[in-house]
């Protein structure tokens, strides 16, 4: 257990090139980095070996509960947005990549799938400043653009997901329109068997 350690052993394992506290990120461990934070505020500022915060981690691997923990810092939270990665990348270029399969498989469907992509590069995008939506990484595009890339294939998948979905649907309209014709022409009671004439 980590946090049995002394403090020493812990900011050994804390020192670069540990990844201890980005492991934590990655896997949602949200309790142990929050106890990692509290006794060791300073991790907030520590980066990846692609100049990445644990915040920029966060988003990538679509942990919302780490990643609220920004509302909960401060103004500082500010100067660890504005982290360029080695790519150029900025927070919402990440957040315009496609979700890890764990994260994305949570909802089913390519259309509820894509949805929910939407929704968190919308959210990143709330908190970065203006001037990083049209920011440009290494290889020329912007956030909107890579997210456009990156979510083609879902595109196609969630269409064909919602086309089928409509046709089963229309199905299913069809034979409960079906059977509510049918009920609503036929009499109560029946009609008897020897005359045809319906039973009141």
């Amino acid at each position: 257990m980590v946090i049995k350690k002394d403090d020493s052993e812990i900011s050994d394992l804390i020192r670069s090139p540990s990844r201890l506290h980005f492991d934590a990120v990655e896997h949602g461990n949200t309790k142990f980095l929050i106890k990692l934070i509290e006794a060791y505020p300073d991790l907030i500022w520590k980066v990846n070996n692609q100049n990445q915060s644990i915040f920029h981690v966060a988003v990538l691997h679509r942990r919302a509960r780490i990643f609220n923990i920004l509302y909960e810092i401060g103004s500082i939270k500010d100067l660890i947005i504005a982290y360029i990665d080695e790519d150029r990348n900025n927070i919402l270029h990440l957040a315009a990549k496609i979700a890890p399969p764990n994260q994305l498989n949570i909802v089913s469907g390519a259309a509820l799938q894509m949805q929910r992509e939407l929704l968190w590069f919308k959210e990143v995008e709330k908190i970065v400043q203006p001037s990083y939506v049209e920011m440009k990484n290494s290889e020329g595009k912007t956030p909107q653009a890579l997210f456009t890339e990156d979510h083609k294939d879902l595109v196609v998948k969630g269409e064909a997901w919602m086309k089928n979905t409509a046709s089963q649907s229309m199905v299913v309209a069809t034979l409960i329109a079906t059977v509510m014709f049918a009920a609503a022409f036929t009499v109560p009671g029946g009609n008897d068997n020897n005359t045809g004439i319906p039973m009141f």
